[in-house]
């Protein structure tokens, strides 16, 4: 989940603007392609097939049920999401999200 160390010149209010950014937003800048299914809920698609990663926008989060765990991380919130698919550090996914949101 979401790492509560802030690096150095972040304040916890640009964590909270950027875990405030709608997930399926932040899913589509990421290149994924995202299948409605339903209450709520986004199956990320590949090659036109479902995989295990869904996006919850009520909570505005994602869970990864199976595959790639990346430094074990399978869930959380937006800026998880942005790590976990781009295989970054926590400082480049606060980049990443600024850039295209802020």
């Amino acid at each position: 989940m979401f790492h509560s160390r802030f690096p150095k010149g972040r304040s916890q209010s640009n964590f909270e603007r950027l875990r405030r950014i709608p997930i399926v937003h932040v899913a589509h800048v990421l290149g994924l392609q995202t299948a409605k299914s339903g209450n709520g809920t986004h199956a990320i698609r590949q090659n036109r097939e479902t995989t295990s990663l869904i996006l919850f926008e009520k909570t505005n989060t994602w869970k990864r049920f199976s595959g790639k765990e990346q430094g074990g991380v399978s869930g959380g919130s937006t800026i998880d999401l942005v790590m976990h698919i781009r295989e970054c550090s926590l400082q480049d996914a606060i980049h990443f999200l600024s850039v295209h949101f802020l």
